[in-house]
């Protein structure tokens, strides 16, 4: 009777182990796809401007850094 339950229990528990498991792999979509989505959104119309604002912070960024180059001995 012992092994019966034993049994039982084992094979519970196993059960539930595997229920646990990692589901199916979720396909991720690509940069583009990202990208057309968020245009495709109510935020669409914020995209291109936040873009040109990145650039201009970068070439801010970078100016700073020859400046900073240049004052340096």
């Amino acid at each position: 009777m012992n092994a019966l339950i034993r049994t039982v229990l084992v094979t519970a528990a196993l059960g539930t182990m595997s229920a646990c498991g990692p589901g199916a792999v979720e396909e991720r979509p690509t940069e583009a796809e990202q990208q057309q989505a968020l245009r495709d959104s109510a935020f669409g119309g914020l995209v291109e401007p936040m873009d040109r604002a990145a650039e201009v912070q970068q070439l801010q960024l970078d100016r700073k850094r020859e400046i900073d180059a240049a004052l340096d001995p």
